[in-house]
This record gives C-alpha cells, sequence and structure tokens, in this order.
C-alpha cells in the first residue's frame, strides 16, 4: 500500500510541476532565404506582349572600340527580339527624338512613356583588364524599377555572343520561353571554290560550316579538301556527324569541336556506297554517287 501511495503522490507533484510551466511557443518554421536578385514580369496593356525599346548601349570606355561594340550589341539584340515576335519592338528609327541616357541613372522614362513603351533595356559598356564588362538592365517604364537585371564579362572578340544570351534571357525571364538566338547552325558548302587534288577526278570541294542562327559568324569546320556532306548536331550540340569521303568511300565522322577531336565511326568497315573492302577503295569506284546517311538540323 506505501508503494502504491508514493507512485501516486509522485505523479500528482509531476503533474502539478507541469501545469506550472509557462506554455512553450509553437516552434517558427524556417525561413527560406531571400533571392539575391529580385525579378518581375512586365506586361502589355489588355494582354498584349510587352512593347520593349532597345537604345544604343552606353560606352563608358569611350575608345572607338567600346562604342561600336555598344553599338553591335544594341543592333544585334534588337534583331534577335524581333526575329522570335515575343515582344512589341518599338522602332529604332524614333529613338533619336529621346535624350540618350549616360548611365543607368539618368533614364528619361517620362519620354520613353510617351511612346508607350512598357519595358526599357538599357545597357553599358566597359573595357576591363582582361577583356569586356557588359551590364544590363530591363526597367519597367511605368514603375521606373528594374525588371530583371544582369552582369556580363568575357572577350571583346565576338560582341553577338553577349546581344544573343541576353536575348535568351530575357526571353526565358520575361516570356517564360526558350529563346533561339544561341542555336547554331551546321551546313555544307563548296563556297571556297577549292578542287580535289591527287589522283582523285577533278571534282569539287565540299566543306562543312557553322554559323549563328542568322547566318552571321560563319567558321569553317573541316579542312580535308574532298567531299563532306549531310552534317548533324549530336543532341548536346556539342558534336557534328557527318558523311565525308577522304578515305575513298563515303564514311561516318563525328567532329568534337569544342575538343579538338575527331571519330571515325566506321573505320575498317566496307563502304557504306558500294561495299569495297578497305584495302581495295579506288577514287573512281568507291566514291562515286556518294549518299548521306545523317539529316542536316540546327541545335
Amino acid at each position: 500500500m506505501k508503494q502504491i501511495f508514493l507512485i501516486v503522490v509522485l505523479a500528482s507533484t509531476v503533474a502539478s510541476t507541469r501545469a506550472r510551466q509557462p506554455p512553450q511557443p509553437p516552434a517558427t518554421p524556417a525561413q527560406p532565404p531571400q533571392p539575391s536578385e529580385v525579378e518581375t514580369t512586365i506586361t502589355g496593356d489588355s494582354g498584349a506582349p510587352p512593347r520593349l525599346a532597345v537604345p544604343e548601349f552606353i560606352a563608358v570606355s569611350k575608345d572607338t572600340e567600346s562604342v561600336a561594340i555598344a553599338r553591335t550589341i544594341s543592333q544585334v539584340l534588337f534583331d534577335d527580339l524581333n526575329f522570335e515576335r515575343e515582344f512589341g519592338l518599338i522602332p529604332r528609327d524614333v529613338y533619336a527624338t529621346i535624350p540618350a541616357a549616360t548611365s543607368f541613372a539618368d533614364v528619361p522614362f517620362d519620354r520613353w512613356r510617351e511612346l508607350n513603351a512598357d519595358g526599357l533595356v538599357i545597357g553599358t559598356v566597359q573595357k576591363t583588364g582582361t577583356g569586356l564588362k557588359v551590364e544590363l538592365r530591363l526597367f519597367n517604364v511605368r514603375t521606373r524599377q528594374t525588371a530583371y537585371g544582369r552582369e556580363y564579362s568575357g572577350s571583346t572578340a565576338n560582341p553577338r555572343v553577349y546581344a544573343h544570351q541576353i536575348s535568351d534571357e530575357l526571353h526565358l525571364s520575361q516570356r517564360g520561353l526558350k529563346g533561339v538566338a544561341r542555336t547554331k547552325l551546321v551546313f555544307d558548302s563548296d563556297r571556297d571554290g577549292e578542287r580535289m587534288g591527287g589522283t582523285i577526278e577533278n571534282r569539287g570541294v565540299k566543306e562543312l560550316y557553322i554559323a549563328d542562327y542568322d547566318g552571321d559568324n560563319q567558321r569553317r569546320v573541316t579542312v580535308s579538301r574532298t567531299l563532306n556532306i549531310n552534317p548533324a548536331w549530336s543532341p548536346d550540340g556539342r558534336s557534328i556527324a557527318y558523311t565525308s569521303y577522304r578515305r575513298g568511300g563515303g564514311q561516318i565522322f563525328v567532329s568534337h569541336i569544342f575538343q579538338a577531336l575527331l571519330d571515325e565511326l566506321t573505320k575498317g568497315e566496307r563502304s557504306a556506297r558500294t561495299g569495297c573492302p578497305p584495302g581495295r577503295r579506288t577514287a573512281r569506284v568507291c566514291a562515286s554517287r556518294p549518299r548521306g546517311t545523317a539529316t542536316a538540323r540546327s541545335t
């Protein structure tokens, strides 16, 4: 009986102690980290695509090269945005009526609003010790707030690269779409007018080239001085498969253009067109009537 009495007393004492303790506040859920950059979406009137203005980028460095780079980036960016038709663009021939900004701090928003602009793309270009720095701001003309901003650094060799990247990022942030400005085309051409040499019959040479989606910035890929045709991009956009007759019969090669490597997929096999074994190929028999094995496309 004494043991039972002690257990009851102890239980009563614990309950009394707990009752006298102040209630604990509920656990506060962890706050999500604050975003490092605030982005908003600019919309047009009545659901229409937003109207953007893309004036010439500001050359912070006043040398001739910086001014030319700023002009190139702004023009190519305008063309990229205009190509995809996801924004309404204010024609550039009316920009002369608006005072040009010299920095992000003196943008004449009221004048741009008179042209019914919803968004305004302002950029600066500045040379650095190692290359180029490009800053971008997309302003909401109504609120005068930055809707999107980025900073880029890199080489001065190809200013078009900055414009293409900016265009794709603006499409993604403002329209939720993947842009095509950084798409690369691959094609075969005899534009260099070269002729095959050696003992092979006198035929035109076709080499492979890559270019930006708008046909600019063309670069030669192959230099074999033979027939290279029917190129196709790999799914990751880093390699090109094509048919080449550099060994006599048509064989499939893969050029890893970013690693400067070349694979011959059908090396040691019979010719795809004539069935000639590797040791018995001749230019006139095994290299005639080439037939491609891949469909050219862009990535």
